[in-house]
């Protein structure tokens, strides 16, 4: 299947894709390619109910009530919104918005658990949540509608993030709360399974509040205002502080700092005024952030977790370009124009109230 971009000579400002909607045959021999729309009506349906989360409407028949699963996507993020309600029973209200124009689905799930009702969205990875509701933290999977609770969370963090899929052996769920009013911060991690969360309390801390936080190779990185970095490295418990305070320069204290892992690499972008973005990539040897103007063959996706995307070949159209959400709309900045644009192929305006972040598109 191939992805056709091609863009506005005058203006980056429009990325279009031309999707061919068709069955894929085999080179060689006497199958057929058909558009989904010849599929019967109950084959639409049974893959409906099995995928109730991509359904939409069929524009090639008025009889096809839903169309079958988009098998391949843009490696990309979607952009999901969520919001809950109650009436009786808990309900969680997802839309999401595929790389693709006029492409959304929604989906409405009831869960059980009352308590649930209002949990805010803390990080988003591997297709699942982790969401947080005072002392009371789990993992939601939209897709699916599984949860996973976690046991009560005993203190009150600023930022957290987990390590791996919440359904393998090895993840590992970190909170940190750190302020400026003292050195003192509290670290804790905690596995899906485990009564309680193991809690630890640092005295070295940078005096500072935490910003963002990501998982790399066993380590956990924490961000602070002003740029200095710590890591809590997961298998020997150990909290070090890897640079000085005060790094990144005063003008930026306002805007919260957006951290990226990418192979191993550790960027943070900052908002400088109202559509512009300063970016900064860790150098490993000074122990120092660096400024820079380009992100290579990258794309940045900002939100409570922040992706990374490889930008060639299929996805070469986003390359230097970093999303985000900005007040009902979602847009990216060009760090070729140094302007911002709003994007064309994720909505342009979406509702004001629901939360809004980036999520991996689901296995199919």
């Amino acid at each position: 299947m191939k992805w056709n971009f091609w863009k506005d000579s005058s203006k980056d400002t429009s990325m279009m894709v031309n999707r061919h909607k068709h069955l894929s045959g085999c080179e060689g021999n006497s199958r057929e390619l058909r558009s989904w729309s010849n599929l019967p009506v109950d084959v639409f349906n049974i893959i409906g109910r099995q995928l109730d989360f991509i359904k939409r409407v069929c524009k090639n028949s008025r009889k096809i009530q839903a169309v079958g699963p988009i098998f391949e996507t843009l490696p990309v993020p979607w952009l999901m919104e969520h919001s809950w309600g109650f009436d009786g029973n808990v309900y969680s209200l997802c839309s999401f918005h595929l790389p693709i124009e006029n492409q959304s689905h929604v989906t409405y799930n009831k869960i059980e658990g009352k308590e649930l009702n209002d949990a805010v969205i803390c990080a988003s990875k591997f297709g699942w949540l982790l969401l947080q509701k005072s002392t009371l933290s789990f993992f939601y999977n939209p897709y699916t509608k599984t949860i996973i609770k976690l046991p009560d969370l005993d203190i009150n963090f600023n930022r957290s993030t987990f390590s791996s899929v919440p359904t393998s052996p090895d993840c590992v769920c970190f909170a940190i709360q750190s302020s400026k009013n003292s050195s003192k911060m509290w670290l804790s991690t905690c596995q899906p399974g485990d009564r309680k969360w193991s809690t630890t309390v640092k005295f070295a801390g940078p005096k500072r509040a935490v910003e963002d936080v990501v998982y790399s190779n066993g380590t956990f990185y924490c961000v602070f205002t002003g740029g200095a970095l710590g890591a809590f490295c997961v298998a020997h418990r150990n909290w070090s502080l890897l640079t000085g305070v005060d790094l990144i320069p005063a003008v930026l204290y306002d805007s919260r700092a957006h951290m990226v892992e990418s192979n191993g690499q550790l960027w943070i972008v900052y908002r400088s005024g109202f559509k512009c973005f300063e970016v900064f990539n860790f150098d490993w040897s000074k122990r120092n952030w660096d400024k820079t103007y380009t992100l290579g063959c990258k794309a940045f996706f900002l939100s409570c977790t922040s992706f990374s995307v490889s930008a060639e070949g299929e996805t070469s159209g986003f390359a230097e370009r970093i999303y985000y959400h900005c007040d009902t709309y979602s847009s990216y900045y060009s760090l070729k124009t140094k302007q911002s644009h709003r994007c064309t192929f994720y909505p342009w305006v979406t509702k004001r109230g629901p939360e809004r972040v980036w999520i991996q598109p689901p296995e199919i």
